[in-house]
């Protein structure tokens, strides 16, 4: 099963000196309200501290899931495909600028190491 969508907003976050970084693709704005999610959403976080691999948690239009293992991300400029270690691929199309893209790229890297694949 795939579950696509195109987002407004990929935002990359981090937290204690980079010790815990996070990854969201959005289909609602940041000022949205959460408790009327209808959207979907992917989050990717890793928190280095505690030396375990990355989370990944997302809405799918319908509910909240999340805690399978993260297989691969093939990353091209334009789109995120997440496949699970469950039978799901998440597909994620996005438009943002050179510098957002190389942040999300350096992000993905890091948390996901060799399992991000990079794509033309």
């Amino acid at each position: 099963m795939t579950l696509a969508f195109i987002v407004k907003s990929v935002r990359c976050a981090d937290a204690i000196g980079g010790e815990i970084l996070q990854v969201c693709f959005d289909t609602m704005p940041e000022s949205g309200n959460e408790g009327e999610r209808r959207t979907p959403y992917v989050l990717i976080c890793q928190d280095f501290e505690s030396a375990s691999s990355a989370t990944i948690e997302w809405h799918d239009g319908s509910d909240y899931d999340g805690g399978a293992e993260i297989v691969s991300v093939r990353l091209a400029r334009d789109r995120a495909m997440i496949r699970l270690d469950r039978d799901l691929e998440i597909d994620v199309s996005f438009r943002i600028g050179d510098r957002r893209f190389a942040q999300l790229s350096s992000y993905l890297r890091r948390m996901l190491d060799d399992k991000v694949l990079a794509t033309t």
